[in-house]
């Protein structure tokens, strides 16, 4: 199955990776490279640049610049004067190693077949996209960041690239990540990944597989957005009762749905987030106190393999990020991950969120996030409990 190309190329620069590029599992790429996109200006010292790490389906386009006027994924958070302030820093975003926007992933020509890869693509894991990331950060002649921020998938990677790059930057943010997957948050994404795979394996036709994206993105989406939300914006709400539609109905739930899906499967390989999303799940940060290399296939391992994991750790200060309503990655995991830091003894603050946007909250609250991010990286000292709540506008992704 050929790569389903996005609506608009990336304008994203590309950078390449050593070759071969050698990954966590065991596998290599030869000839990879990422593609990164900055913000604002390094400084002479060569030490405010904050490495940005993004969800599982963004890519590196985080805002607009001169290049591509078009809004990026955290437009409203970058910038001069918003909460990642680039008067101040040089700010680093790179699509994901596995994805599909100017990256190498399923759907780049593997080098020794001229084909795309798809099935194909070697095993990734996410310390593979934290030292990607790091390459490209390598290339561009930093010795030290400033920041390593994340959100989601982001978040997981923000604590890989500790783990694996120790001291190589003096503070990190994780929102709404965690030390490991949840059972419900595996079981989420394998039924996913099942949807998708079956028809790619199959030999199914691209509409066969836009239908199973479609339906698998459906699934991801109703673990992103807050329950509360969906019924204040839609309840039962129908457009035309019983109008023919394979559920055999047609709420206005549903045809969001259906527009969401829609506008994912123009922009995203089937592959690539099969990829990917196995990746999150495999993602152990404890395993690397397990086993010196931290690929071991750890089930169930003590709380002591987490806490050697986290003495690895070289940063000065964290921030950590829950939201409620999070139902992917709930606020225990974040409380977890800020526990596991501070008996690190790293200065750690953790907020927690309140909004009826759930785990898509980091996209859509900006007041909520801004003074949070911004009062860190200020550096006014740890960031203290908060919850706060706006009511929601409306519900576009």
């Amino acid at each position: 199955m050929s790569a389903f190309p996005p609506d608009s190329p990336s304008t994203a620069r590309r950078l390449p990776l050593p070759s071969p590029f050698r990954l966590q599992a065991g596998g290599t790429l030869v000839e990879a490279e990422v593609a990164v996109e900055t913000y604002g200006r390094l400084a002479p010292g060569r030490d405010n640049a904050v490495l940005l790490f993004t969800g599982l389906s963004a890519s590196a386009h985080a805002r607009s610049h001169a290049d591509d006027l078009s809004v990026g994924w955290w437009e409203s958070m970058i910038g001069p004067g918003r909460a990642i302030d680039t008067e101040r820093f040089f700010v680093i975003s790179v699509n994901s190693l596995g994805s599909c926007f100017g990256s190498t992933g399923p759907a780049s020509p593997n080098p020794v077949t001229g084909c795309a890869y798809g099935a194909d693509f070697p095993e990734l894991r996410v310390e593979d996209i934290a030292r990607a990331s790091q390459a490209a950060v390598d290339a561009l002649g930093i010795d030290r960041l400033a920041a390593v921020i994340g959100a989601a998938l982001g978040g997981m990677t923000v604590l890989a690239h500790a783990v694996c790059f120790p001291g190589k930057a003096r503070a990190l943010v994780s929102i709404s990540g965690a030390l490991a997957a949840s059972a419900s948050a595996i079981a989420t994404r394998s039924l996913q990944r099942e949807i998708v795979g079956s028809a790619l394996r199959s030999g199914a036709d691209r509409a066969s597989v836009e239908q199973a994206m479609r339906w698998a993105r459906k699934i991801g989406i109703l673990s992103y957005v807050g329950t509360e939300l969906l019924e204040k914006r839609f309840a039962r709400h129908q457009s035309e009762p019983f109008a023919g539609h394979p559920s055999g109905t047609e709420f206005e739930v549903e045809s969001w749905l259906e527009h969401v899906a829609q506008k994912f499967v123009r922009q995203f390989d089937p592959w690539a987030y099969w990829t990917i999303s196995r990746a999150m799940d495999l993602f152990d940060f404890g395993a690397h106190g397990a086993t010196p290399d931290g690929d071991a296939v750890v089930h169930a391992h003590a709380d002591s393999d987490v806490a050697r994991a986290a003495a690895f750790l070289k940063v000065e200060r964290a921030l950590v990020v829950g939201v409620e309503q999070d139902l992917l990655f709930p606020v225990e995991q974040q409380r977890r991950v800020a526990s596991v830091l501070r008996a690190a003894g790293i200065d750690t603050g953790y907020v927690e969120l309140n909004s009826p946007y759930g785990h898509d909250a980091f996209l859509t609250e900006t007041q909520l996030f801004t003074p949070v991010l911004a009062g860190f990286l200020q550096d006014r000292g740890s960031a203290t409990s908060h919850r706060s709540r706006r009511a929601p506008d409306s519900l576009s992704r």
